[in-house]
């Protein structure tokens, strides 16, 4: 199969004809940060008083007060967002032709592991009402060795992890 990889609008050379994978990995030898501040942009520490970054601790370099809050520019505390994507450890695809399969995987919590999406097409010549359909594999509640927990919303869609939404939900149920 000739197929491109494109990486940001940019075709990129693939070396070998065989099994393809592509990766995104995080850095998990050191613990990335989850939060930044909106006004300074500094990564930031959730600590049990606040949010603090290395270099100016629970103070805001860029804090500007509203009202009569009775601190000064720069003495207020951060405004912390969560850093996009910075829950995932790993995202990868791999493409198998001996399985006619595509896997998706992507691991967001302990990097020893990962869901995983395969998309196959069982062959032709299989005994099966099946041969020759594509069959979509996917994580599940029930499924041995989960990556993480899963909690069911709706079909199709889980909460991931011991959530307080996952006791909300059982309480209301």
């Amino acid at each position: 199969m000739l197929a491109d990889l494109i990486v940001n609008g940019e075709p990129v050379t693939l070396l070998e004809d065989d099994d393809q994978t592509v990766q995104l990995e995080s850095d998990t030898e050191t613990s990335s940060p989850q939060y930044r501040c909106r006004a300074c942009s500094r990564e930031l520490a959730r600590t049990p008083d606040g949010f603090e970054s290395d270099d100016h601790g629970p103070c805001c370099p860029e804090y500007e007060p509203t009202g009569d809050t009775g601190l000064d520019y720069g003495e207020g505390p951060h405004d912390p967002e969560r850093i996009p994507l910075a829950w995932c450890n790993h995202a990868g695809i791999t493409t198998d032709p001996e399985q006619d399969a595509i896997t998706v995987t992507a691991s967001v919590g302990d990097p020893r592991g990962a869901f995983a999406f395969t998309l196959r097409r069982i062959p032709d010549d299989a005994h099966s009402e099946l041969a020759g359909r594509l069959v979509l594999h996917v994580p599940h509640p029930d499924e041995p060795s989960l990556h993480m927990e899963l909690t069911p919303v709706r079909p199709g869609t889980y909460v991931i992890g011991s959530q307080p939404y996952a006791s909300r939900a059982q309480a209301q149920s």
